[in-house]
């Protein structure tokens, strides 16, 4: 944004004419028009810095209403964190204290705390005295209690800083999380470079006047603090200070809105540089008048037409500019003096509506994507539900959230997230509609508001934006592959209110999320299960320490010996408030909260604690265990299962980790590496669940497993005639010629049994022989069965 060029000047500039003025007319009066010109001036320069000083007042409020807000955006966006709020719940420090750590530094903001909902502090980022930030933040916290929550002044180690207090809610309040920006040295040369002003953040207790920080040089920094007429600048009065030499016009007001310190801003604008071309004017005025005495009356009303009128057009000006008008500009006259000064007051309008239109933008948008933020699209939802409203018609919401995000964020680092964030905004953007609105609600969330929109058409649409993102990612020569889980609610099917629809949307996207479908409409029932689901994730973190985790085992049949040679262990979980909860409830949860890889471990080392006397007494060859998608990206796995296995004395050969085709496509290398290195020790690998997924031969053959097992889906209704045994056929015959033993799990009827031993397969698996049980059912029901087959 550069200044509108100047014209070089023709003929006689300013203090040309006034010479040339006060030569040709000989005499004047000269002292009138000298007190017109000066009145005139100093006037206008007044009017004008006092217009500057209240538009330099707006932009402040502008940009601390912008901080104010983002650092609500950014806290709320933390308390809603689904992770978040159980880490809370639970008490779980170290994990809540990362979240504050990571979404502090994502805004650059100087303090971030969680505290009690009696005010003590539980973490804090930045403050070192718990006892004094309690303090300071309690009157924040009473606003917060009556008013939902609350941005103001807090003293934290005695420095000021801007904070947003919201609770989190679990459902209820379990605590109050913060972040706060300093108002420090760097905010006020932040402020003077926007406004052009020196700028004073001080403090008022009511007994004297303390700076907090200034832009002022340290002469002047320290007049200020011993001006016996600060103290009037504090009260909110304009005030002429002088300090050290130099005069400054004051102008002072609150900080911030809200509970919290009295800490002010203070502004200065330096009246000696202002006054100081009228100054010279009126020296050669003065020196001119002692030549032009007998002409003086008539140069007083040139001289004012000249000067008093241009000045009075800039006041008009500038209080146009005070009140927000930046469109029409000055007219520039002439290639003097007051043309380049009404250039540049055209300039200085230009860039402060330039800079409000910023503020305000930034303000309403996600600033990594450009899209609208959740405050915007929140308001955008409500207008557009008024509307539907209105015309009897119906609009829908889908919230999109990215599946594995997280560990792309975490392996790749947040460089490579943000460029993931981005691209995804950028398909989006070229996928939906005009009359669409697309917004990034925080994290990994998008939200897409469809205007009359049934259920049918909304999910219609969330399949298209599902498939624009299956493309792979391209980043810095690495392809990162994307999926989504898309939750779509309808007005007025589902709610009636724009929180109320945002919500429940929001809710169709975690159960979407859970079931691994790509998209899901709302249900009613989904908010209770919700809640039982934040009620579950807590029970989860302490279910490990609680022994509420339980193993049971089911046999393998080898087929040709009719021996148990294998068990597979299951994990099973059982709650004083839930009673038993499925695998198929939990460990999704387990793998949301980051419970997984602790649970797998656990289930490892357990089941080679269990098993290891029976594959000593003979009674088993060996064991296997469940790996989810997590644990093949843990790349301490392996050696982990190594210290188990030499701590259980059992062989590595005797440990069989079972993965589905689905865990092993989500990041197909990390997979291959993980997998290899179990390998590498002896370890056996079975492909679970084949044939539900999409792997490819020439992948299976390069994960270098020992077996598969065939999905119960196929076996279940074998003996019923189904054409489910071409595809069991199949698998046999696939997994023979690759040298990989082949496992049938879910066989239920005999008229199975026989179909697959005619088609040789090597073990067999389920409800036919035995349920899971527990370990003393599973070595009776094991030494019955041998004793069986050996009578037979």
């Amino acid at each position: 944004m550069g200044d509108e060029p100047l014209l070089p000047r023709r003929g006689l500039g300013f203090r040309g004419r006034i010479v040339l003025g006060f030569l040709l007319l000989l005499i004047g009066a000269q002292i009138a028009t000298l007190g017109i010109v000066g009145v005139a001036a100093e006037r206008a320069v007044r009017e004008q810095l006092g217009e500057q000083l209240r538009v330099s007042e707006r932009v402040w409020a502008q940009l601390s209403a912008a901080s104010a807000e983002r650092l609500q955006e950014s806290v709320s966006v933390l308390a809603d964190d689904f992770a978040f709020r159980a880490a809370v719940a639970t008490r779980d420090q170290p994990t809540a204290e990362i979240a504050l750590l990571n979404q502090g530094t994502r805004i650059n903001a100087d303090v971030a705390l969680l505290l009690a909902p009696d005010g003590a502090v539980q973490v804090a980022i930045g403050p070192e005295d718990d006892a004094d930030t309690a303090r300071a933040m309690a009157p924040l916290l009473a606003q917060a209690g009556a008013e939902g929550r609350a941005t103001g002044v807090a003293l934290l180690d005695a420095r000021p800083f801007l904070v947003a207090v919201v609770p989190v809610m679990a459902p209820r309040r379990v605590a109050w999380a913060a972040v706060g920006l300093q108002y420090g040295e760097v905010l006020a040369r932040r402020y003077r470079g926007i406004v052009g002003m020196e700028v004073v953040f001080v403090e008022d207790d009511g007994d004297h006047l303390r700076v907090l920080a200034s832009t002022l040089p340290d002469p002047q920094t320290e007049a200020l603090r011993r001006s016996r007429y600060a103290g009037r600048a504090a009260d909110g009065d304009n005030v002429d200070l002088a300090l050290d030499g130099r005069h400054y016009a004051s102008h002072t007001f609150r900080a911030a809105q809200g509970a919290g310190q009295g800490v002010q801003v203070m502004l200065l604008a330096d009246l000696d540089e202002a006054l100081a071309p009228y100054h010279r004017l009126r020296d050669q005025i003065l020196w001119v008048a002692g030549l032009a005495a007998l002409v003086a009356a008539a140069l007083a009303v040139l001289v004012g037409q000249g000067i008093a009128r241009p000045v009075q057009r800039l006041a008009d000006a500038a209080r146009r500019i005070g009140a927000g008008d930046y469109a029409d500009p000055l007219p520039v006259r002439g290639r003097d003096e007051l043309a380049d000064l009404a250039g540049a007051f055209n300039a200085m309008q230009r860039e402060i509506g330039q800079r409000e239109a910023r503020i305000r933008f930034q303000s309403t948008h996600d600033e990594l994507t450009g899209l609208p933020n959740r405050s915007h699209a929140l308001g955008v939802l409500a207008r557009t539900i008024e509307r539907a409203r209105g015309h009897g018609r119906t609009c829908a919401v889908l919230i999109l959230d990215l599946d594995r995000f997280k560990e792309i964020n975490d392996s790749l680092g947040h460089v490579y997230g943000d460029a993931v964030l981005t691209g995804v905004a950028q398909r989006l953007r070229a996928a939906v509609r005009g009359e669409d609105m697309l917004a990034r609600l925080g994290g990994d969330e998008f939200l897409v508001l469809l205007d009359d929109a049934d259920a049918d058409a909304a999910c219609e649409r969330a399949r298209q934006l599902a498939r624009v993102l299956e493309t792979p990612f391209l980043l810095a020569d690495t392809q990162v592959g994307l999926e989504a889980s898309i939750g779509v609610a309808v007005y007025p099917a589902h709610a009636d209110d724009a929180a109320t629809l945002l919500r429940r949307a929001d809710i169709a996207m975690y159960e979407a999320k859970q079931q691994h479908r790509r998209v899901l409409v709302y249900r009613a029932g989904d908010d209770e299960h919700h809640l039982r689901q934040v009620g579950l994730m807590g029970l989860l973190r302490h279910a490990l320490e609680l022994r509420q985790f339980r193993l049971v085992f089911q046999p393998k049949i080898d087929l040709a010996s009719r021996r148990v040679v294998h068990v597979e262990a299951l994990l099973r979980w059982t709650t004083p408030e839930y009673g038993d909860v499925t695998p198929d409830e939990f460990i999704p949860l387990a793998e949301r909260s980051g419970m997984i890889r602790a649970i797998t471990r656990h289930v490892i080392d357990d089941a080679l604690r269990q098993v290891a006397p029976w594959i000593a007494d003979g009674l088993i060859e060996g064991v296997a265990v469940n790996l989810s998608p997590m644990d093949l990206v843990d790349g301490d796995l392996p050696g982990y299962v190594g210290q188990c296995l030499q701590a259980h004395g059992v062989a590595a050969g005797s440990l069989v980790l079972e993965v589905t085709e689905h865990t092993v496509m989500r990041d197909v290398e990390a997979a291959r590496a993980t997998m290899h290195r179990l390998r590498g020790q002896g370890v056996r690998l079975s492909i679970d669940d084949f044939g539900t997924g999409h792997s490819s031969l020439a992948q299976l053959r390069s994960l270098a497993v020992d077996e598969i097992k065939i999905d119960r889906s196929f076996v279940s209704d074998l003996g019923n005639g189904s054409g489910d045994a071409v595809i069991v056929r199949s698998a046999i015959e696939i997994g023979h010629n690759m040298g990989l033993k082949v496992i049938a799990e879910g066989v239920e009827g005999p008229e199975s049994l026989a179909i697959l031993e005619a088609l040789r397969c090597d073990m067999v698996q389920g409800y036919l022989f035995s349920r899971p049980l527990a370990a003393d059912a599973f070595v009776e029901w094991c030494t019955q069965f041998q004793r069986t087959q050996a009578g037979t």
